[in-house]
């Protein structure tokens, strides 16, 4: 459920009208690249990365306007593939799960299986949005730097400041998206936990039932009880 939820909320976020919005309220480039020309360069590395965009081609073919001048150099190229892979596996789980879900709710022996299986994935969704807020804003260049050690191998995901990704993407523009992304998949997360409260109330009255049961039994009963259950 974590999956398809942000999978969701990507499918919001990967698109221009987010990319021209974030760099509208973020300040001018410091190299001088006007505001259009970033929109433009920030459209072809977006249609880089989802699946069904142009992939690396668009890239090789892109140029700083009015010039043959390369926008993204080979570096920034293999990044972006990289990325691309990552986003086409996103979906693809994506996919998947939302037909499964579809058919779990569409058969009557597993619809009350998969609802409770949709309530637990959104409380686990929300506790690890909980974890991640928090961390992002104690230290937010520690979050986003130990997510990129994750998904990409050495320096390969590090630009200098005048480099392409950089003018287009700063520091600015990814704090921001996650942000939003984590707002996204919460707000999605609780819509759902309330959706199916009586089932995750449910769950806390056995657990709270379960515990005061045993800590009214004798130690030997609850061993015995115990192996009982086992």
């Amino acid at each position: 459920m974590p999956l398809v939820l942000i999978g969701n909320a990507m499918h919001l976020v990967a698109h221009p009208w987010f990319a021209h919005a974030e760099l509208k309220r973020l300040r001018p480039d410091p190299y001088g690249l006007p505001r259009a020309e970033q929109n433009r360069l920030a459209d072809v590395a977006l249609d880089s990365i989802v699946p069904w965009g142009g992939g690396d081609r668009v890239l090789r073919e892109a140029t700083f306007r009015g010039t043959t001048v390369a926008a993204f150099d080979e570096k920034e190229r293999r990044h972006l593939s990289d990325v691309r892979r990552y986003v086409l596996g996103l979906y693809s789980i994506h996919l998947a799960a939302l037909v499964a879900i579809a058919v779990g709710l569409a058969l009557r022996r597993s619809r009350a299986f998969t609802k409770d299986a949709l309530a637990a994935g959104a409380v686990l969704t929300l506790a690890i949005a909980a974890f991640c807020g928090i961390y992002a804003a104690v230290a937010p260049v520690s979050f986003l730097g130990g997510f990129h050690r994750v998904f990409f191998s050495g320096d390969s995901w590090r630009f200098a400041d005048d480099e392409t990704l950089r003018r287009l993407f700063p520091d600015a523009f990814w704090s921001d998206t996650s942000i939003v992304l984590g707002l996204l998949v919460a707000l999605q997360a609780a819509a759902l936990a309330v959706w199916r409260r009586q089932a995750i109330a449910g769950w806390a009255r056995t657990t709270l039932h379960a515990r005061s049961r045993d800590r009214g039994l004798p130690r030997a009963a609850r061993d015995e009880t115990g192996a009982g259950d086992r």
